[in-house]
């Protein structure tokens, strides 16, 4: 267990390199994170490593602050931050930079790639309308590892099952051993820069678009709103900021104001700011429209469509095809007269030789010897009483009587005559 003031040192080394806040319900974190980094350089225990971080060891310091600062992340992660750059950003930038044909975009934050190759593979559905165009997109990270791993490409099949549509990974992937590397193509197109949030923004340059996702939510209120003024001065009056669904500017700063109606997208709080049209993406939002398919297509988690089964598609004249016809019951047809499709027999007319059960009509109230005789040719029906064996005008002998075709019921005070095996010969097979 950490001791107190190491656990002090420790978060404010941490605090003071990457402007991440750890507190005491994260030292289970900070544990897990930092055990594997004493048992590679043989220290005995996190006292020992603390030690060495105490004796201002330059390559352990760096090497702690990655991996307390390196998060997970997949492909087109949440869905509405890439449906809101497909159908408002882009659209606006398109027609905004006409002339100068020139869009930046930085991922801050980027880890291991995921969301810059998410914006490249959108960028290149909209090929035909930025022919011409020079497009940069800028990921940035504070561990240098992290950004190896991004530049590379390279992801485990359990990374591009997280987010991406199985055809956007046939498309832009090949397969490398038992990993998939993203094409040369959209690797050229992102840039990859060791950067800390912390330092001068201006040695990056102006960016018209900035993903800075889930990463405010790790700095005390002071820093984030240090981070937001620095990040808005290297905007356009017309640029857009992203931020992570658990993160906003509201009450932190006063640079930016939310896009009406959409959460986690800001704009610069400039008389410069632009009206968007939300048309589009509410519209997708709905379900109305995703990214452009084929009409048998249905939407899908990042704007894309998944193909309908062949049951469901329709065809070219607007109407669907219907399900395969329930096999017709043997002598009997359809609801039409024709064969082929399943009808329930129709219940036949009572008093037809050959027909289904009928239920007898209930008997009269009053006597039950007054009841009618059943007619002759009937089904079976129980003699009345004052019969004989079912036979009409013949008195049925009362119970325990011992005569008539009825058997005497036996005297429940008696006990039960032994069963006498000798009255009856041996079977054939036994003699």
């Amino acid at each position: 267990m950490m001791k107190p003031e190491d656990f002090d040192f420790v978060s404010k080394l941490i605090k003071s390199r990457s402007g991440l806040v750890l507190t005491q319900d994260k030292l289970y974190l900070l544990e897990s994170r930092l055990m594997p980094i004493a048992r590679k350089r043989n220290l005995k225990d996190l006292t020992e490593l603390i030690g060495a971080l105490r004796g201002h060891d330059r390559a352990l310091i760096e090497e702690v602050v990655e991996a307390m600062t390196t998060n997970e992340s997949f492909f087109f992660r949440d869905t509405k931050p890439f449906d809101q750059f497909r159908h408002v950003v882009l659209p606006h930038m398109i027609k905004a930079r006409a002339t100068k044909r020139h869009l930046r975009i930085w991922c801050a934050a980027a880890s291991s790639g995921q969301e810059p190759y998410s914006l490249a593979m959108i960028l290149q559905e909209f090929a035909s309308q930025l022919a011409g165009w020079r497009i940069e997109i800028i990921g940035t990270d504070i561990s240098r590892d992290i950004l190896n791993k991004a530049k590379a490409g390279l992801y485990s099949q359990f990374e591009v099952q997280r987010g991406l549509p199985i055809q956007l990974l046939v498309k832009h992937f090949q397969k490398k051993d038992d990993m998939w590397q993203i094409s040369q193509d959209l690797r050229s197109r992102v840039q990859y820069r060791e950067y800390n949030l912390l330092d001068d923004l201006k040695p990056l340059g102006q960016f018209d678009v900035v993903y800075c996702r889930n990463v405010l939510i790790y700095f005390d209120q002071v820093t984030k709103t240090d981070v937001l003024t620095k990040i808005s001065a290297q905007m356009p009056d017309d640029g857009f900021l992203f931020l992570g669904g658990a993160e906003t500017v509201l009450g932190i700063s006063d640079k930016f104001k939310p896009l009406a109606r959409q959460r986690g997208i800001y704009q610069l709080n400039r008389p410069g700011a632009p009206e968007v049209d939300l048309a589009a993406l509410e519209k997708a939002q709905a379900g109305g429209t995703a990214a452009p398919s084929s009409g048998n297509a249905a939407p899908a988690a990042g704007g894309f469509a998944f193909p309908k089964p062949k049951s469901m598609q329709t065809a070219a004249t607007g109407t669907t095809t219907p399900p395969p016809a329930r096999p017709a019951t043997p002598g009997t047809t359809g609801a039409t007269g024709g064969t082929g499709s399943y009808a329930r027999p129709a219940t036949p007319a009572s008093g037809t030789t050959g027909t289904g059960y009928t239920r007898p009509a209930p008997p009269p109230t009053g006597n039950i010897a007054s009841r009618p005789a059943t007619p002759a040719g009937s089904t079976y029906s129980r003699p009345s009483p004052g019969t004989t064996g079912g036979t009409p005008g013949t008195a049925r002998p009362p119970l325990g009587s011992g005569t008539g075709s009825a058997p005497a019921r036996p005297d429940p005070a008696k006990p039960a005559p032994a069963f006498d095996r000798s009255r009856f010969g041996k079977p054939e097979d036994k003699k």
